[in-house]
């Protein structure tokens, strides 16, 4: 062949003229890979076909990742192909890649779900990955499992293999349970048992109910997060796979935030004993057990911090707190989350809105039969 450039003769399918250098293949005539996405870390990655087979490429850089995506697509990285592996070493293999750049939490959570979820797909090459495979594994674990955690389990595997598995009937992600929905009184027999009940559970559950704070951070509070007319959100607390409590970052960069308190709860955190750092020593198995006392006595369902802080968003949208103001309170991203996912409706709020409705349709007829035209049809 000839070189595209200087015209002299070359080896047949050569890359580069050995003569001028000039590069005989252009991007046209590359082996088409997909473009690369940015992680946070600065990597590039994305998915690439092979035989059938998404398999995740990654690269320190654009460069690297188009060497590799392509060397991989061509069957000259022969060995880094997923196909012959298990299912298990790529998911160990992707978790372990994890540690220490995602939540502790969020890592046991792996690591649970790859020890006692769709265990029959585990010793599996990723090639023998077929829908009939999937499906029966799925179809197990929902006798003992909620869909949303045979989902999440199922999407563990699939981010750590790359397998797309076509007409996959997946179960629905709602939960089993669904939080429990108060009533006014509900809530204010439950503020009397809390108070009742007194010291750490009283503080977790006002913290949780009152000002809308997640379990995570209320283990997180620190003495000096505790204003004199409000509590500073800046840290957070979860157990690690050894059980541990460990520090992390809030959830997201809006759940870093500062809440003016009441000081009936401020001096109630105020009175607790100091012992360390942190506001909270008991566990949260421990309140776990205190707030279900608190519900029994109060004679309502029962609740978890999780459900209060449910409960939090269903009175702010009761009561009309503007979306900006109860997102920001709540540290939650958006009003999709807060809406879709942990606001619902009170009796109270149904019966007020009836009222107003109702209000305005009768004042229209009032208003009606008033016109003397009225009075004349009638």
């Amino acid at each position: 062949m000839k070189c595209k450039k200087c015209r002299r003769e070359i080896e047949d399918n050569s890359i580069f003229c050995n003569w001028c250098g000039h590069k005989q293949i252009s991007m046209s005539d590359e082996i088409p890979v997909p473009k690369p996405t940015r992680k946070a870390s600065g990597e590039y990655t994305a998915q690439v076909m092979v035989d059938g087979v998404r398999v995740r490429v990654t690269g320190d850089d654009e460069k690297e990742y188009y060497a590799k995506a392509r060397a991989i697509k061509e069957g000259l990285i022969e060995q880094r192909k997923p196909e012959n592996r298990t299912v298990r070493s790529m998911v160990d293999e992707y978790i372990k890649a994890r540690e220490g750049i995602i939540s502790p939490a969020t890592i046991d959570g792996y690591k649970r779900k790859a020890k006692y979820n769709l265990q029959s797909l585990y010793p599996l090459r990723v090639r023998d990955l077929s829908t009939a495979a999937v499906q029966t594994a799925i179809s197990d674990d929902l006798k003992r499992y909620s869909g949303k955690t045979v989902i999440e389990a199922w999407n563990l595997i699939k981010a750590a293999t790359g397998v797309q598995v076509d007409r996959l009937v997946l179960p629905s992600k709602k939960p089993i349970k669904k939080s429990p929905t108060y009533s006014v009184e509900d809530i204010r027999k439950i503020i009397i048992e809390l108070s009742k009940e007194g010291g750490q559970i009283e503080c977790a559950g006002l913290l949780a109910m009152w000002l809308s704070l997640r379990r995570s951070e209320i283990m997180g509070l620190r003495w000096k997060d505790i204003g004199e007319d409000c509590i500073r959100i800046q840290g957070a607390r979860v157990y690690d796979e050894n059980h541990k409590l460990v520090e992390k970052t809030t959830k997201t960069d809006l759940s870093e935030r500062t809440i003016p308190c009441d000081e009936y709860i401020l001096s109630r955190l105020k009175a607790l004993p100091k012992s360390g750092r942190y506001v909270f020593t008991i566990s949260t198995a421990g309140i776990w057990q205190g707030i279900d006392r608190v519900c029994r006595n109060a004679g309502v369902e029962h609740g978890y911090l999780h459900s209060f802080r449910h409960t939090n968003a269903t009175i702010m949208e009761m009561i009309g707190v503007p979306s900006l103001y109860a997102n920001r309170r709540g540290g939650w991203a958006n009003d999709h989350v807060r809406v879709t996912h942990y606001a619902t409706t009170m009796t109270e709020g149904d019966k007020a809105v009836a009222q107003t409705v109702d209000t305005f349709f009768t004042d229209l007829i009032s208003t009606k039969k008033s016109d003397p035209a009225y009075s004349e049809k009638t």
